[in-house]
């Protein structure tokens, strides 16, 4: 019945225009519903796209991606009570203060001086003197390789399963324990403010430390470059 009133309506010029003008309406609409649909599918498709490569990303690694250098991390601190102004010269040790928990002795390797040598180097860039520790230098700088060793423990709990149990028994394993040890290095440097010393209970303040961590803290190629790093990001420390 619908096919037969439209075979009417299009006998009829009028009508028949009037009808080509409401289709091609009805086109156009179709076509831009179409097109929003479309832009819908390719925007979610590129949402997905980004969501899987952001998941990938995240599920790697990154610290298997970082280089040695990379690895490394600087942590400075320092008294905001004291004024760096007042202090003119320096000393520092003559060897590296090794502490490994409750042990603690001194070494003097490759290494160990040529952080000394450029801690001197980076001192003496920011307007201090360096002057032997018997002349009451204003401030005396220390150096030390840190290690910290520890040994952990692990519960494995009993576990009983029943694949294989009948008649009511299961089968299990006994509780027993897992020893592992870790171990963590990492240098200290120091400064001790000689020129106020505390004359009550007769200590030294320590006014600044810098710790550097990470992988790469044995490499001697690296060694200028991390004693860098700590003074370039303490730069309340230049006196001039």
């Amino acid at each position: 019945m619908v096919c037969d009133n439209v075979k009417v309506i299009l006998k009829n010029k009028k009508y028949r225009e009037i009808f080509k003008s409401k289709m091609f309406k009805i086109k156009f609409r179709l076509l831009n519903i179409l097109n929003s649909k479309l832009k819908m599918l390719k925007i979610t498709s590129l949402l997905i796209l980004f969501a899987a490569i952001g998941f990938s990303s995240c599920s790697n690694d990154p610290i298997s991606d970082l280089s040695t250098e990379e690895t490394l991390v600087y942590l400075t601190n320092r008294d905001k009570t004291a004024d760096y102004a007042q202090y003119k010269t320096f000393s520092i040790v003559d060897s590296v203060l090794v502490v490994e928990n409750n042990r603690s002795g001194t070494a003097l390797t490759e290494i160990d001086r040529d952080l000394l040598q450029r801690i001197v180097t980076n001192m003496q860039s920011l307007g201090y003197t360096y002057v032997s520790p018997k002349s009451n230098p204003d401030v005396g700088i220390n150096a030390a390789w840190v290690t910290n060793t520890q040994l952990n423990v692990v519960s494995q709990p009993s576990y009983y399963g029943n694949y294989w149990g009948g008649g009511g028994y299961g089968y299990g394993y006994p509780s027993y324990y897992q020893y592992y040890e870790t171990s963590e290095s990492y240098w200290l440097i120091s400064m001790v403010d000689f020129k106020n010393p505390n004359t009550v209970d007769k200590t030294y303040k320590v006014i600044w430390d810098a710790q550097i961590r990470g992988a790469g803290i044995g490499s001697t190629q690296l060694i200028d470059n991390m004693v860098d790093s700590i003074f370039s990001q303490s730069s309340y420390l230049k006196i001039k």
